[in-house]
């Protein structure tokens, strides 16, 4: 297994998921692993992630394989990364306490603006998840034999969406 290895990198993240070309891509870089790890490993299933990235690592994607990472996750990872970066983007901690990014050419974005906007990219990054899984779902039932390893996949992440949580 490649434990290190990453499906994609900073540059083709700010490509799939930023509209803005003069955006620092280096915020991506300690976050992709970890998006990795905390999103798309348990949608696929350890077998299954663990395949991926031995494959990736050695630049011999199955042609099924090549599809998932291209059509599918590099599309969903993208979007999980920005949405797990976007706090640090906003807010910088420093020894004086968090910070709210300012400039003098731009107006900051008000809180329900910020919160509308990080949530688009958790809704678009659930929204590759499910097109995955449906297209995985459908190559099985057309041929039993393609993503054997999906079958072990755990159920995916849920995240809070801001719902209440009645106890």
């Amino acid at each position: 297994m490649a434990y290190d290895t990453q499906i994609m990198n900073s540059s083709e993240v700010a490509s799939q998921a930023i509209n803005d070309n003069y955006f620092d891509t280096a915020y991506f870089d300690k976050y992709i692993l970890t998006s990795q790890r905390k999103y798309v490993k348990p949608v696929l299933g350890k077998e299954y992630y663990n395949e991926l990235l031995t494959q990736i690592s050695g630049a011999s994607l199955t042609s099924d394989n090549t599809i998932i990472v291209n059509a599918f996750l590099k599309p969903m990872l993208a979007h999980y990364v920005v949405y797990e970066v976007y706090s640090k983007i906003h807010t910088q901690l420093t020894n004086q306490g968090a910070m709210e990014n300012n400039t003098e050419q731009s107006n900051q974005a008000s809180n329900f603006e910020y919160s509308q906007s990080r949530d688009f990219y958790i809704n678009k990054a659930d929204f590759w998840k499910k097109d995955m899984i449906e297209y995985i779902k459908e190559a099985k039932d057309a041929d039993s034999t393609k993503f054997p390893l999906f079958d072990h996949c755990e159920s995916p992440v849920q995240v809070n969406k801001k719902g209440i949580i009645f106890y």
